[in-house]
């Protein structure tokens, strides 16, 4: 049993992460550096984040009994995605210390809170409704002409959401939307007005139980199939909106006291911001930052959730990220040819369509 007294000043404390993904799989080869024991939970056996680690628990995120096996074993635990069990992470931040906190979660979890939350906070989103009936679908879309049918809940990656504008017939209508009611069992839902944006882009955020903050410049985002396919750094805008782009992130880390680090999302439009989503783990825009930054984002999540001085975030070259989805993973030889490609690969076993199997961070000279 991990010893669970001291924690904060206890620099080789047992970290364990919760989920098997790939970004696990970096935050522990980021612990490992630092002289940190990783333990992972995972609901699937030799998932990326279990290959590297000295010790996995694997099961039923709600087995009481493989959670209470993973907290004996770990003074600290984390996220590697949020979309954990509520009860899954109320138990664990029960026995250990458990950041970013079950309120991070609860909000960001679901996209209705989290707009709620960010504009009590008086930070701009598009306009939104919640969907409770098919009345209120109606309404909405009459008033927003065009927009985005999302689940509130478990959504990511273009998954569990539908473009519609107010062209379609009611039975169209009727149709996506029994389609919702049916797949996502009662999921809430969430009407988000079609915001035609100038470009997208992302800010990382850490921040340690001492409130040191460190907030990483902004990349721009380019997607696919709703996926992220590459983000470029430095983002393609103009230094205003850099700053202003820092300072909510920065803004909103501190409303939520934040412990970890935290992925806002932009839409530029024209000379404004607008918060499209955030998740409160390493985010794959942030990858850029392993190869061309002094302080990795995973680096950055093991110094905050062991209140250790945060690192550096200057970036010291410029480049892009380029995800290797599905069968892209075949074509790794040509990254290899490259001298200014910096390779990694998840160690996932089958290259479905969409699936992210790698990454690549081109560094320019």
């Amino acid at each position: 049993m991990a010893n669970k007294q001291n924690t904060n000043k206890n620099q080789q404390a047992t970290i364990g992460i919760v989920g098997g993904g790939q970004l696990g799989r970096m935050i522990a080869l980021a612990g490992h550096k630092r002289g940190h024991r990783i333990v992972v939970l995972s609901d699937q056996a030799n998932s990326p984040a279990c290959q590297v680690v000295e010790q996995s628990f694997i099961g039923d995120y709600l087995d009481e009994k493989i959670l209470e096996k993973f907290c004996n074993a770990i003074d600290i635990a984390t996220i590697e995605f949020e979309n954990i069990p509520l009860q899954c992470a109320e138990y664990i931040a029960r026995k250990v210390e458990f950041a970013p906190s079950v309120n991070i979660l609860k909000i960001t979890q679901h996209r209705l809170l989290e707009k709620n939350f960010l504009n009590s906070i008086a930070v701009k989103t598009t306009p939104y409704l919640a969907i409770n009936n098919f009345d209120d679908l109606q309404n909405g879309l009459k008033n927003f002409k065009k927009a985005i049918l999302k689940t509130a809940l478990m959504g990511y990656d273009g998954k569990g959401q539908e473009s519609i504008d107010d062209k379609i017939t009611n039975q169209q209508l009727l149709e996506i939307y029994k389609k919702f009611d049916n797949t996502q069992h009662k999921t809430p839902l969430i009407l988000e007005q079609f915001c035609k944006f100038d470009q997208e882009i992302s800010v990382i955020v850490a921040r340690n139980k001492d409130q040191q903050i460190m907030c990483y410049e902004p990349l721009t985002n380019i997607h696919k199939n709703g996926i992220l396919y590459h983000s470029i750094y430095p983002a393609k805008i103009n230094q205003q909106l850099k700053d202003d782009a820092k300072k909510i992130a920065t803004k909103i880390a501190n409303s939520l006291d934040l412990v970890g680090v935290l992925a806002v999302e932009f839409f530029v439009v024209d000379d404004q911001l607008l918060v499209n989503e955030m998740a409160p783990r390493p985010h794959n825009s942030g990858h850029f930052s392993m190869d061309a930054c002094i302080t990795s984002q995973f680096e950055q999540v093991i110094r905050s959730i062991t209140n250790s001085t945060l690192g550096a975030v200057n970036y010291f070259a410029e480049g892009y990220m380029q995800n290797l989805l599905g069968t892209e993973i075949f074509a790794i030889d040509e990254y290899k040819k490259n001298p200014y490609a910096k390779i990694h690969i998840y160690g996932k076993d089958q290259a479905i369509e969409g699936r992210k199997m790698g990454h690549v961070n081109i560094i320019k000279n």
